[in-house]
């Protein structure tokens, strides 16, 4: 076996370690986790529940180096005299170390934990376990005794194992009756911090249940808890006396009026013993009660003891003491279930606000919805004023050709009533609901259904469905009160998405012209002046180009207005057809027209600018009657920044410069701007011109 720092022997054994050492092997077996314990110059005194895949990492010498590293480095810090703390090591199991004090020196220092928090630590340690030679039999041994615990439950453990040690190390060997009170008092009080740090009610009495156990020599305990029918459920046990034993009644057995008083009793005759539920190997049963807010709630109870009278008003105390830890402990867990519905609700706003386009919030609400509810069917259905009819936007469950042409006025059905009196309906069986028909309860699988208005102030907007809980059970008031949370959040979305659909339109009229269905003048201008900023801003190029159909007024004139609509319909088509997605194409003027091409140089330009003419040019105007008579083509100018214009104007100007080049130089043509010679020549039918 490959010899570390960790596995150096102790020289000596004394009575002193013997003694410490029943103490952490009881620990040990009740928090299920690997102890090692070192005296203060690092010498390995014992191991108290072993773990199999640190032997098998010690086992290779790469592996022990590595144990020597972390677990050894932690050994050195707590010898010294550290504080309590936790680690993870190479091999992904997390840890603590701590020393324990006697009389204020550093006599031992604990190593315990070992155990894998996730199934990623422990694929992590997986898939680096060959290198170090550890076998399969390693994984099956750890499969088989260990677990995964999250770091709430790892840190409470590691300091309640610190609770004990440490009242353990104030107490003598030779310690009295008083004493020895004193140490159990101030260990169970002392518990006290770590119990109000827990998260429920079973948590607490789980480590009261350890405490007691170590304190007071005790082989057999339960807790129990009162339900609705007046019994009282197990939740956990010490020992394994009671392991057939799930409910016991205590009502009309003698002592019970004690105990709803906060009084405990003894109970050891047999008879009454077995009245209660308990198998014949119980004997005795000592019996402490728990109040909540003054109505016996939890009792405690341990078997076959015998406690003397001040064990007895110790344990009193205490549970009257613990009655207030559980008070507060509840009241945190009612405001954490606050804080949940608020977190549920939330993340449905998260999940909806994204969405803008109608159909997509429609989806995202019942979708989310039903996620939430663990509903399997569902139905938005949206109010149209025009028609006076509720019609469904978007199903769950169900495929949406089976309902797509479902319309309910106003009263009509469950969804119509529902809308109609903007009041919630919950139905937790729809075959005792006279409302529903024999033909309708089929197509219910749980028989549980909500239906929830959707209204802003006083207006409606439609109706929210949900059937069927996944878990089979009927809805309860709880899933109401947060549908009818979920319901008002999406009405709010659903009112904003109509407002921003309206606005959209409002803006795209403003911005749009009419006939051609390209951007105006006005969005052209203010498109320019954020062109030239980020062009500036970057460093970059884009060019402008302007166009103008040939001979558009003799064409106006000759074949009317509307053969003239359909004609600038018919370029704008064109010049989209021969730009790119980034570029912005605007109707500039009667039959002149815009294309700004973001980050462009004058030559790309020219190539684009060719692609328009030859468009244009190729297109007989405006139908089939005239097509050989009549034939449209444009001139077209072009200007790039900064190369021909520093500001807006200036590039607008030099871009019609250049258009006018093409007009008079034969029109059906591309000109560049050229600021050095005003303007260079032209392309098109009758070739380029420089």
């Amino acid at each position: 076996m490959i010899q570390g720092k960790l596995n150096k022997p102790a020289p000596t054994d004394t009575p002193e370690f013997r003694q410490w050492q029943k103490v952490f092997e009881e620990l040990a077996e009740l928090v299920g986790l690997t102890l090692v314990v070192y005296d203060k110059n690092a010498h390995l005194l014992g191991t108290c529940r072993t773990n199999p895949i640190c032997e098998g990492m010690q086992l290779n010498e790469a592996g022990s180096r590595l144990c020597d590293r972390d677990c050894g480095g932690m050994l050195e810090q707590m010898s010294r005299g550290s504080e309590m703390a936790t680690f993870k090591c190479h091999a992904s199991l997390y840890n603590f170390a701590m020393p324990i004090r006697v009389e204020g020196q550093v006599r031992f220092v604990l190593l315990g934990g070992r155990v894998f928090r996730s199934y990623q630590d422990f694929s992590s340690f997986a898939k680096i376990a060959p290198q170090y030679f550890i076998k399969d039999y390693f994984f099956e041994d750890w499969s088989n005794t260990s677990r995964f615990e999250d770091s709430r439950y790892f840190e409470r453990t590691a300091h309640f194992i610190q609770s004990m040690v440490d009242s353990f190390s104030r107490e003598s060997s030779q310690i009295d009756r008083v004493k020895k009170k004193s140490f159990r008092l101030n260990t169970l009080y002392d518990l006290s911090s770590v119990l109000a740090g827990e998260s429920s009610p079973d948590k607490i009495f789980h480590l009261i249940l350890q405490a007691l156990g170590v304190l007071f020599d005790i082989q057999a305990g339960a807790v129990f808890r009162a339900t609705s029918d007046g019994g009282f459920e197990k939740r956990m046990t010490l020992g394994a006396l009671l392991n057939s034993v799930f409910e016991i009644r205590l009502g009309g057995q003698p002592g019970f009026e004690e105990l709803q008083n906060g009084q405990p009793n003894l109970t050891n005759e047999t008879y009454q013993i077995l009245r209660m539920g308990f198998p014949e190997t119980v004997r005795s049963v000592h019996s402490f009660p728990v109040l909540y807010r003054g109505h016996l709630t939890w009792i405690l109870q341990i078997y076959n003891t015998v406690l003397d009278a001040e064990t007895i008003e110790m344990l009193q105390a205490y549970c009257r003491h613990v009655s207030l830890i559980l008070e507060n402990v509840l009241m945190k867990q009612e405001s954490q279930e606050n804080t949940n519905l608020l977190s549920v609700v939330t993340d449905f706003n998260i999940s909806i606000g994204s969405e803008l386009e109608t159909q997509g919030l429609y989806q995202a609400i019942l979708l989310k919805t039903a996620d939430i509810l663990g509903a399997e069917q569902g139905s938005l259905m949206i109010y149209d004023e025009n028609s006076n009819e509720l019609s469904i936007k978007f199903v769950k469950g169900l495929n949406e050709k089976i309902v797509q042409n479902l319309r309910l006025k106003p009263g009509e059905g469950i969804a119509g009533f529902v809308f109609e009196t903007g009041r919630s309906l919950l139905v937790k069986n729809v075959d005792d609901d006279p409302r529903f028909e024999p033909r309708q309860r089929a197509r219910y699988k749980t028989k549980s259904l909500m239906s929830i208005p959707l209204k802003i102030n006083n207006r409606k907007i439609g109706v929210l469905n949900v059937t069927d809980k996944s878990t089979g059970e009927p809805f309860s008031e709880d899933d109401l009160r947060l549908l009818e949370s979920i319901a008002s959040h999406a009405s709010v979305a659903l009112d904003r998405t109509d407002f921003y659909k309206k606005s959209e339109d409002l803006r795209k009229i403003s911005i749009t012209d009419s006939l051609t269905d390209l951007y105006n003048r006005r969005f052209f201008q203010e498109r320019m002046v954020e062109e030239i900023e980020r062009a500036r801003r970057h460093s970059l190029a884009f060019s402008l180009i302007m166009l103008d159909i040939d001979n558009f007024k003799s064409y106006n004139d000759t074949y009317g207005h509307l053969a003239g609509d359909e004609a600038l319909r018919m370029v704008s088509v064109a010049i989209k057809n021969s730009v790119r997605n980034i570029d912005r194409v605007a109707r500039y003027g009667g039959e002149e027209f815009a294309v700004i091409l973001p980050m462009t140089e004058i030559h790309a330009a020219r190539d684009i600018a060719e692609r328009i003419r030859s468009g244009v040019a190729g297109r007989y105007f405006p139908d089939e009657s005239l097509r050989m008579a009549v034939k449209l083509t444009v001139s077209i100018g072009i200007a790039s920044f900064p190369q021909h214009a520093d500001s807006m104007l200036d590039l607008i100007g030099n871009a019609d410069k250049a258009l006018y080049l093409a007009k008079v130089t034969g029109k059906n043509r591309v000109a560049l701007f050229d600021k050095d010679r005003s303007m260079k020549g032209a392309s098109g039918r009758l070739g380029t011109h420089f």
